[in-house]
């Protein structure tokens, strides 16, 4: 008797937008999301790496924010003794509240997965958080891919989430199983875009391999934790300076700063208090076996002994 797939609740599509396979897309390419490739696998961050990065970034933000509203209700509603004192009283209730939610989320055990897909066996790894001792191996054939839809309303008000959405089914879970990984860069600007240029740069990339993709960003590896910390200022400053390359740049500067102010402070610093709080949060590892499959296996350098004295090399 054929066993019936467990299939995924309706509520997943809600909203999203279904993208056909081949390589003739309406989108332009894009490596949103994509941390590295070879000529056999793409890696791609997870839409959770996004929320629980965002999460330690919130902690950092609450610390600058909390104070800066309490100095501006102070200003304008005038420095009573009651008031100064409710406002001690509150400012640590919205960082005390990050860091619960912070906690409560799991980001500080674990910064998140990531997704492979590999063009040789023509099937995609991921570990999910909460399950990260199962690894799901789909068939990229079998794969439907969405523009997701996430609505998201806050206190800043209501905005959405396009992650793309990869859903096909894991036969080694018992039933059978629909499961899908969220991918890529979430697209709170820019709609569904992201998740359109991902999807064409891995339709082109399973076609024809990495050859005429752009190029991920390649970010330093192996950084202390103040290099690691200070690298989202370097890449602000970097930025600004190339906003400054004509004299028609330097006329249109009073609102290229308060654009580049508005990144120091909303971008750049979270960023930064992320990295220096999770920087020995580890992201969840695949098998060494995929390590290997994949092409991304670490090379060892071998262990030079004299008299059982280890040396340097």
């Amino acid at each position: 008797m054929k066993t019936k797939t467990k299939r995924l609740p309706k509520s997943i599509r809600f909203g999203g937008t279904r993208l056909r396979h081949g390589v003739h897309q309406s989108t332009p390419p894009q490596p949103d999301g994509v941390r590295r490739i070879n000529d056999r696998c793409v890696e791609i961050e997870t839409y959770a790496n996004l929320t629980l990065g965002g999460t330690a970034g919130f902690i950092g933000s609450t610390l600058l924010i909390s104070p800066i509203l309490s100095i501006f209700f102070t200003f304008f509603l005038g420095a009573t003794p009651e008031r100064l004192l409710g406002m001690i009283i509150a400012m640590p209730a919205l960082p005390l509240l990050a860091v619960i939610f912070y906690f409560a989320s799991g980001a500080h055990r674990c910064r998140g997965a990531f997704i492979r897909i590999n063009r040789i066996t023509r099937k995609i790894y991921f570990i999910h958080n909460k399950n990260p001792k199962h690894m799901h191996i789909l068939d990229w054939n079998g794969i439907e891919g969405f523009a997701g839809f996430i609505p998201i309303f806050s206190s800043h008000g209501y905005t959405t989430r396009h992650p793309l959405y990869l859903i096909g089914i894991d036969h080694a879970l018992d039933p059978p199983s629909e499961v899908f990984a969220a991918c890529g860069n979430a697209g709170a600007i820019t709609g569904d875009q992201s998740a359109r240029s991902l999807w064409t740069y891995l339709q082109h990339f399973m076609a024809n391999g990495p050859e005429d993709l752009p190029k991920p960003d390649v970010r330093p590896s192996n950084l202390s934790r103040r290099e690691a910390t200070l690298l989202p200022y370097k890449e602000w400053a970097d930025d600004v300076r190339q906003q400054f390359r004509t004299p028609r740049d330097w006329i249109l500067s009073p609102v290229t700063i308060l654009i580049a102010l508005f990144l120091l402070v909303f971008d750049a610093y979270p960023e930064s208090f992320e990295a220096w709080l999770q920087y020995n949060v580890p992201h969840l590892k695949f098998p060494h076996q995929n390590d290997v499959l994949c092409g991304f296996a670490e090379k060892r350098k071998a262990i030079i002994r004299v008299n059982g004295v280890k040396v340097d090399q």
